[in-house]
């Protein structure tokens, strides 16, 4: 599970992003794997294969024949080297290649005889990345089993804008922790479509004060990754978060209770699982004020009214063969108080964790939690320490689960 330890080749090619490969191989190191780095000819006329090698202390290779005087044979040796073959930038060549079988450059010919699922994480221009062509080797390599990353949106290497960037990094990172977390029977639900709700609110008092919580969104982000991966159309209801949302999926944004409450059950009729992972107040004040309220310091309280339970009316609107994940935040008899839960909200899957325990939880990667299930039996689940993504692809694989009867 995840980088560490992991042997990690990563393909360069000839996208003026290839300067951000360099970035790329220092976060992949600092994950804990074992770097190594080959470019296509066009990839080293923008960034020179020699500071790779500097940053991973390997010889790069650029082209078949290198090594060939001593008798290496690199497509093959780094073939067999490699735990995960990542091609970051991709480009529209490369990746007709890839597609049609042709060994025009080294990366290709590696990837002819790379016996597992190759990483792509394409970087074009949006008309490129739209061509019928392109569309069409997407869909080859993807149908072959190879995991492609989403592309980014902004302001484009020719100045225009829109998607096609390469992947942030930081983000190329989450995604391959994401799907090495997954096991053999990691689940497909291609044609589903997921509502996921994520982060925290924040309640206004005033137009300086609110009342907020410590949810930062990792938990729902790792969901929202590993429903994508597992071939869902996934939409984010996303109130505020520690990070930014990872491409891949629609984002609403909200920002407090009513605003969750509104899209989430407004979207509720088109999705055939909802995750309620979001941190959304109990409490709201019972009144706001315009600008800072003065007297504040003299006040005894706060007046709070109690906000709708929106797991417990996303249950009771919960439609045949629709799938509604809850969670339950708990500190002390977790299980049992998450197994009533699961049971009053109409919850198929229930999330247990508690966040606040030493070291794991809020805004860390780990998170002291189980998963119920409506066909767990009670009392059988305990808390343990998860990885979130682990946990995440845990709930896509019940989900799947459930889904298929």
């Amino acid at each position: 599970m995840g980088l560490k330890d992991k042997n990690v080749l990563l393909g360069v090619t000839g996208s003026i992003s290839a300067y951000k490969a360099c970035d790329l191989v220092q976060r992949l190191k600092d994950e804990g794997a074992n770097v190594r780095v080959v470019m296509t000819a066009s990839a080293a006329k923008l960034v020179h294969p020699n500071t790779f090698a500097a940053l991973t202390g390997y010889r790069v290779p650029v082209d078949g024949w290198s090594g060939v005087e001593t008798g290496a044979m690199d497509h093959i040796d780094l073939a067999r080297w490699a735990d995960v073959y990542l091609i970051a930038p991709c480009t529209a060549h490369t990746l007709a290649e890839f597609a049609q079988g042709l060994t025009g450059s080294l990366l290709s010919l590696i990837y002819l005889v790379y016996e597992r699922n190759a990483y792509i994480a394409p970087a074009m221009n949006s008309v490129m990345l739209d061509a019928p062509a392109v569309r069409r080797n997407l869909a080859t390599v993807q149908a072959k089993g190879d995991i492609l990353l989403p592309t980014g949106e902004g302001i484009l290497a020719c100045g225009e804008v829109g998607y096609g960037k390469l992947l942030d990094v930081a983000h190329i990172i989450a995604y391959l922790n994401t799907h090495r977390a997954l096991t053999a029977t990691y689940p497909s639900l291609a044609g589903k479509k997921v509502l996921i709700s994520l982060g925290h609110t924040r309640e206004k008092w005033d137009d300086v004060r609110f009342i907020s919580n410590r949810s930062s969104g990792k938990t729902g982000m790792a969901l929202a990754r590993a429903f994508m991966l597992a071939g869902a159309s996934v939409h984010v209801v996303a109130g505020y978060t520690d990070e930014p949302v990872t491409p891949g999926f629609e984002v609403t944004r909200v920002e407090t209770s009513a605003g969750f409450q509104k899209e989430m059950l407004g979207r509720q009729g088109s999705a055939d699982v909802i995750i309620m992972a979001a941190a959304v107040a109990d409490f709201v004040p019972a009144e706001t004020h315009k600008g800072k309220r003065k007297d504040s310091k003299s006040l005894a309280g706060i007046e709070l009214q109690p906000f709708p339970n929106i797991l417990l009316e996303l249950g009771k609107r919960k439609s045949k063969g629709q799938i509604l994940v809850g969670f339950a935040l708990e500190t002390s008899d977790a299980i049992v108080h998450a197994e009533a839960k699961m049971k009053e909200r109409h919850c198929d899957v229930m999330v247990v964790n508690n966040p606040v325990a030493d070291d794991t939880g809020f805004g860390k990667r780990i998170v002291l939690a189980t998963v119920l299930s409506r066909r767990t039996r009670e009392g059988q689940a305990v808390l343990q320490d998860w990885d979130k993504d682990q946990l995440a692809n845990t709930v896509a694989a019940e989900v799947q689960a459930l889904l298929a009867g």
